[in-house]
């Protein structure tokens, strides 16, 4: 059986639930393997292995042997930190994976691990620190198809979340000129971000790229709606709505949405929708 073989094998065996043997087969491919990058995946698929079938402090073991004999190359600090981050070693994965970006400036993945554990603790400003970091260097090397353009979009929609709206925008916007303009994801975070600093003309600019591209959603019609009304464009925010309104029957708007249709509230258009939920958040 040809190296390649054993792996697929080992593979199918693993995702079967049949550990014993996926490991057995993974250690058979080992005796072929010779690059660096192989040997610490398959070791990595091995301490999986024995995580699966219970024996977590071999599996523990194994992932910092991996470190020790193979500490010259990035991915032995990618693997050990993903397995720590998924047995719940959030501070030790973090210094691996610091570790690792210290060692290896230029491997992308390590940046965007380590910037994705911060921000599931709650650290969302080092995370931001961390994926400027990367932004910095001029010689990333690719992550599975992760490119500049998604970092910075990344760093826009974390930025929106710490209400830093400004730096949100200047983000979203480097990311979409990395873009072909159809393939760009985030027209309505860029929309929200223009109507959180009451700019409501490039606000509707931005959803109406949005929907040219994307199938219809109704957040993007409210979005559209509270746009128009913040020019006192009600009729068009009327309109907008109507169309949010006719894609499911129904209508779900908050307690911001409503600071934009007290206009709409108080002329009685809402009492001509049969389903509309106001949400008090």
């Amino acid at each position: 059986m040809f190296f390649i073989e054993i792996v697929k094998q080992a593979i199918i065996e693993e995702e079967n639930r049949n550990f014993t043997k996926a490991l057995n087969l993974f250690n058979h491919a080992l005796t072929f393997a010779k690059s660096e990058s192989t040997i610490t995946k398959l070791q990595a698929r091995k301490a999986w292995c024995l995580h699966y079938v219970g024996n977590h402090s071999e599996a523990y073991k194994l992932f910092q042997k991996l470190l020790k004999e193979h500490k010259n190359h990035p991915t032995s600090y990618l693997l050990t930190g993903f397995y720590l981050i998924k047995t719940g070693k959030l501070k030790e994965a973090k210094k691996v994976l610091t570790e690792g970006k210290s060692k290896f400036p230029n491997y992308l993945e390590l940046y965007l691990t380590l910037a994705s554990l911060l921000t599931d603790t709650q650290r969302s400003n080092e995370a931001i620190d961390i994926l400027k970091e990367a932004l910095a260097r001029e010689k990333l090397v690719r992550a599975k198809g992760i490119e500049k353009k998604d970092i910075w979009a990344y760093l826009g929609t974390l930025y929106f979340e710490r209400s830093n709206y400004n730096s949100s925008i200047v983000s979203l916007k480097k990311s979409l000129n990395l873009y072909h303009e159809e393939y760009f994801p985030l027209f309505d975070l860029l929309a929200k971000c223009y109507l959180k600093i009451n700019d409501p003309t490039n606000a509707i600019k931005y959803i109406d790229l949005r929907l040219a591209y994307y199938s219809e959603d109704p957040e993007d019609y409210i979005i559209k709606a509270r746009a128009h009304s913040r020019l006192g464009e009600h009729h068009l925010a009327s309109s907008s709505l109507l169309q949010a309104y006719s894609l499911e029957n129904y209508l779900k708007l908050n307690a911001e949405d409503m600071v934009d249709f007290s206009y709409l509230l108080q002329s009685g258009f809402f009492n001509a929708l049969e389903d509309v939920e106001f949400e008090e958040s």
